[in-house]
């Protein structure tokens, strides 16, 4: 779901609180305590949302490799509750998803954020930051308007930049062996 940075004016809560709060709409995310208002997605982050949510789930059931979710709820650290767009859980990793709660405990093995105006700044920076440092191994930020995906893998240093694909350009993702996305059929 595309994203606005603007807080709620409010006392600070838990993490415990956030997860406690009805399911919106509005929709919003946590961050240290603070909730952070989600902007209504525009459509043409849903279709690149759904596309690339179908490519990513076909490949990943047909070749059992564990489950896809778009926009499910994912509890890094106590401080930090996210919805991303895309969230992959390799089969070894299937006992972080929480199904009685409906959300994810730790960190995905890929998480997957489409960019809008608004959630640029909060993507490509604080977010950049926050999973890399729970522990999120691959990062893929892409961005419809300028019809690019990037895709980062974490290092000792920090994410590396491992693949900036382009319209017209193919997209095979380092983590799955086999995949190719055609980025004019998914932008």
């Amino acid at each position: 779901m595309a994203r606005v940075h603007s807080s709620i004016e409010q006392k600070k809560m838990t993490l415990e609180e956030f997860w406690a709060l009805p399911e919106g709409p509005p929709y919003h995310e946590f961050e240290e305590g603070e909730l952070i208002l989600m902007e209504q997605p525009h459509g043409r982050h849903q279709e690149v949302l759904l596309e690339l949510g179908h490519f990513l789930s076909d490949h990943v059931k047909r070749h059992q490799l564990g489950k896809v979710w778009c926009e499910i709820g994912v509890e890094l650290t106590e401080k930090l509750g996210y919805g991303p767009d895309i969230v992959y859980l390799s089969a070894e990793h299937l006992d972080r998803y929480d199904a009685e709660k409906g959300r994810i405990t730790g960190s995905p093995d890929l998480v997957g954020e489409i960019l809008s105006r608004h959630s640029r700044g909060r993507d490509c920076v604080r977010k950049f930051k926050h999973y890399f440092a729970a522990g999120v191994p691959w990062y893929w930020i892409v961005d419809p308007g300028e019809l690019i995906i990037e895709e980062y893998r974490a290092a000792a240093e920090g994410y590396l930049r491992t693949a900036s694909v382009a319209a017209g350009e193919i997209f095979r993702p380092g983590l799955f062996s086999g995949l190719e996305i055609n980025l004019e059929q998914l932008l």
